[in-house]
């Protein structure tokens, strides 16, 4: 599948990229304050589950955002 470049939509792309450089960024985009609660206990099943794949992510993502004790 060919995707078609047109020099309108190019302008288009270029004066909007230029327009959010000058106006700037929002304050959504600054960092938070750090966690209230820094526990969080994820279930575990007991002879249920094949794949332990899931869990093992989901602490490590946790404790990369901030929680200390998974």
């Amino acid at each position: 599948m060919q995707i078609m470049q047109t020099r309108r939509r190019f302008l288009a792309g270029a004066a909007m990229t230029g327009a959010a450089g000058i106006v700037g960024f929002p304050e959504s985009l600054h960092a938070e304050p750090p966690l209230e609660t820094t526990t969080v206990r994820l279930p575990r099943w007991v002879g249920g589950s094949y794949c332990w794949a899931g869990a093992y992510i989901a602490g490590e993502l946790m404790r990369a955002d901030g929680f200390t004790d998974v």
